[in-house]
């Protein structure tokens, strides 16, 4: 049984972040069930330019709104409590949140597991995990 408190993991090397975000990891590789699991803060006014490579991600709106852009076409997808989006082919897009509104706060899934102390390359992904 794995049980996590995230008031044990912030300040730790579980604790990680970048220009306009936060990302706490609730599960890593290490905890051995095959997928990580983390509570994501996008902050106000920031626009992420993300592309997974190597990894799919499912991210669950908890609180505050954004919007997800799939940079290939264009379309964009409003994101609020409730809210599932899931770049399943890896797909390149944007986050964007408004710089007078509250952190999107979301709870994403990646497979395969991240280490949990990556963070995004100038590219938008995180390494291959075998690198």
């Amino acid at each position: 049984m794995i049980i996590q408190d995230k008031a044990d993991l912030k300040g730790t090397k579980r604790d990680a972040s970048g220009p306009g975000w936060t990302s706490l990891r609730l599960l890593v590789r290490s905890d051995g069930m095959g997928f990580s699991m983390t509570e994501t803060e996008v902050l106000p006014g920031a626009v992420l330019q993300l592309h997974y490579k190597h990894h799919v991600e499912a991210c669950y709106c908890i609180a505050g709104e954004g919007t997800v852009v799939e940079v290939e076409t264009g379309v964009r997808h409003d994101i609020r409590p409730g809210v599932l989006y899931a770049p399943n082919a890896h797909d390149q897009h944007e986050v964007h949140v408004p710089s007078d509104g509250q952190a999107l706060r979301l709870v994403c899934v990646f497979s395969p597991a991240l280490e949990g102390t990556e963070v995004h390359g100038p590219d938008g992904s995180y390494p291959h995990p075998d690198a």
